[in-house]
């Protein structure tokens, strides 16, 4: 089996030690603002909308800018680094708007780095790599989700949140060092594009937009997972736990689903996510127990590791190398801008109507996801398209 070019290597690393950073962070906020704060669920959702519609904002934006200056790291040196600046904002947090700021900022970064590493990722690896390559690169990014919650949960007892939130900013100034030091590029020619259009791409890439669509409006943000294992009856010590134990699975399956995906095809393990997020979803709206809520998180990292980086490697199949950054960037943007009313409603459907309620609708959306794939999918078959 060929050897990953070195580029996936550099930007894995990078990804972990930005991890570190954000999971030491991410697992506490939820609880941060609903104990610490005294903040409702509705606001949760309101702070977590914002900033993932924020980050798929600059994900455009950022897939544009990297296309046309033809060059990556730039983009991803500014996207990295300015969330590494921003601790002191969360760390000496005091109301809901000190945390909305800090969320929003961060996203911004995020924003601009996503869609030029993802293009960076497939200039760099064969075709016929992808599912490894994005694999690898989720495996090392929740690695880092795996020490960051872990860090947390030792640092806790000693520095409180508003200390661990400080201490994050270490392993995010490293992440941007790694940059510096490993992340190398043939950059090309700069260029003016023409306007983005969504008429300019491939039916199967706007037909996975729109699957896409209908799946995000069932997303919820990770932050009202673990307030569920906190409703089963989960401290805060376990809930940290067990999101540990979940990016630890993420980060061991993602790698070897990655293999499975370049040989089962990506089409197939795309599919098989969408319906292992509604069963999950169905799950924890039927639940009631630790240890259901436990196992169905488990389940759950199970579907991001599958998912998350074949839907990655999927999409760059469809894309031109032209516009790649660009093409990438408007996908990001699409779930962002929508993940904002789905964490909304999921907020507001699990204070008026239940927890169950919100996890059966998100269950619901990503079966009608599966079944619009599925119809595509079928279609595209017949009429030869990439598998």
């Amino acid at each position: 089996m060929p050897r990953l070019p070195r580029a996936v290597y550099a930007l894995g690393w990078v990804s972990l030690l930005m991890d570190v950073a954000s999971e030491m962070v991410y697992p506490l906020l939820p609880l941060f603002m609903t104990g610490s704060l005294g903040l409702g669920k509705e606001v949760v959702g309101l702070v977590e909308g914002v900033a993932e519609a924020t980050s798929s904002l600059f994900k455009v934006a950022g897939g544009r800018i990297s296309d046309r200056i033809a060059a990556r790291k730039p983009l991803l040196l500014l996207g990295y680094g300015f969330p590494a600046l921003l601790r002191p904002i969360l760390a000496l947090a005091a109301s809901p708007w000190h945390v909305l700021a800090y969320r929003f900022l961060d996203r911004v970064g995020k924003g601009l780095r996503t869609a030029p590493r993802d293009a960076l990722l497939a200039e760099a690896t064969p075709q016929e790599q992808y599912g490894r390559a994005y694999g690898l690169h989720r495996a090392m990014d929740s690695v880092g989700a795996t020490i960051g919650p872990l860090l947390a949960f030792a640092l806790l007892p000693l520095v409180g949140f508003r200390g661990v939130f400080w201490l994050s900013a270490i392993p995010a100034g490293l992440a941007v060092l790694t940059i510096l030091l490993l992340v190398r590029e043939k950059r090309g020619i700069p260029k003016p594009l023409p306007p983005l259009r969504l008429s300019s791409f491939s039916p199967q890439y706007r037909r996975f937009l729109l699957v896409t669509g209908i799946f995000t409006l069932g997303l919820s943000s990770n932050a009202f997972l673990i307030l569920r294992l906190k409703d089963f009856g989960l401290s805060d010590a376990q809930v940290t736990l067990a999101y540990t134990g979940y990016n630890l699975l993420y980060a061991l399956a993602s790698y070897p689903l990655g293999m499975l995906a370049d040989r089962f095809g990506l089409r197939r393990m795309v599919a098989a996510g969408f319906a292992v997020y509604a069963l999950v979803y169905l799950g924890f709206g039927l639940s009631s127990q630790p240890w259901q809520g436990v196992a169905l998180f488990a389940l759950y990292a199970l579907y991001s590791a599958a998912f998350e980086g074949s839907s990655r490697a999927y999409l760059a199949t469809l894309i031109p190398p032209t516009e790649k950054a660009s093409a990438i960037g408007l996908y990001h943007t699409l779930v962002g801008l929508l993940l904002f009313p789905a964490s909304l409603l999921f907020g507001l459907l699990w204070e008026g109507l239940g927890a169950s309620h919100a996890f059966f609708f998100g269950s619901a959306m990503a079966a009608l996801a599966l079944a619009v794939f599925v119809q595509g999918s079928a279609r595209h078959t017949r009429t030869g398209g990439l598998p």
